[in-house]
């Protein structure tokens, strides 16, 4: 069932990368470079499947601290013409063990060497539910995460969570963090063996995302390579008409992005 997907980033620096979203970014990866470790296993992730789906990996198979502090460091030394430092990489970031205490060290370079950078963070939302992830997210500029769906039987279809995971704790997450930063939620749409905007469950999701009320919600597609096949990438006509309807439903700004490397 496996595609061409793309190779996982080779090291904990990465980029920088064009971004349509973010500009020239300079993407962070915290986690391990010869297999995915996430905790999600999306059908249409173009690192390909999850070799190990968890929420808590071992620490002896990702990067030290002092690994990527020196990383980030070097990189911060020489790419002086970047728009954000970002957390993204082979994974969702935060299930890094010590995310909180890498978020701080990586802050305290960049305002020592690039204090006019913000640092980002694309995440799957996966670890919202826990509160402890607060403190790390007030040091952060751009708070992005993902919600492909509003339906449970859908969610687990798409994203297909580690064991324990469940979407409507990871929706009442983003609520409830919504209420104490800015945040900003990204959503792919896809066609084909599964599809998430049907009239039905697109409704359902817009009425979650009005509760979340989001800084703005970031629409695109697939147009690379994907893990699992029957995936079909949307076209550009049908992500306008997705944000238009979506902006009126929610009255939220909902911006469309079109067949680019999404970082």
């Amino acid at each position: 069932m496996k595609s061409n997907v793309l190779p996982l980033q080779s090291g904990i620096i990465y980029g920088p990368v064009n971004s349509k979203r973010l500009g020239r970014s300079l993407g962070i990866n915290l986690l391990s470079t010869t297999k995915k470790i996430c905790s999600f296993n999306c059908i249409y992730c173009h690192y390909g499947i999850t070799h190990e789906l968890t929420c808590t990996p071992a620490i002896n198979e990702l990067p030290s601290i002092e690994e990527i502090n020196r990383e980030v460091k070097l990189a911060l030394s020489i790419y002086k013409n970047i728009d954000y430092l970002t957390f993204s990489g082979n994974g969702e970031p935060m299930i890094y063990p010590f995310f909180e205490k890498v978020v701080k060290n990586i802050k305290q370079l960049r305002d020592e060497l690039l204090p006019k950078v913000p640092i980002a963070l694309l995440s799957n939302s996966s670890c919202l539910t826990q509160d402890l992830f607060l403190s790390a997210l007030r040091l952060i500029d751009i708070r992005v995460f993902k919600l492909d769906t509003a339906d449970e039987e859908l969610f687990k279809k798409i994203n297909r969570p580690c064991p324990g995971l469940h979407l409507v704790d990871i929706i009442n997450a983003l609520v409830k963090l919504s209420r104490k930063l800015p945040i900003i939620i990204q959503t792919i749409f896809i066609d084909g063996e599964v599809n998430n905007y049907s009239p039905e469950v697109l409704e359902k999701w817009c009425k979650v995302i009005k509760e979340i009320n989001p800084l703005e919600v970031q629409i695109y597609s697939t147009d690379r390579p994907v893990a699992e096949k029957g995936i079909v990438m949307l076209d550009n006509e049908k992500l306008k008409e997705l944000a238009v309807f979506i902006s009126r439903q929610t009255k939220i700004k909902t911006i469309p992005y079109f067949a680019q490397t999404i970082r």
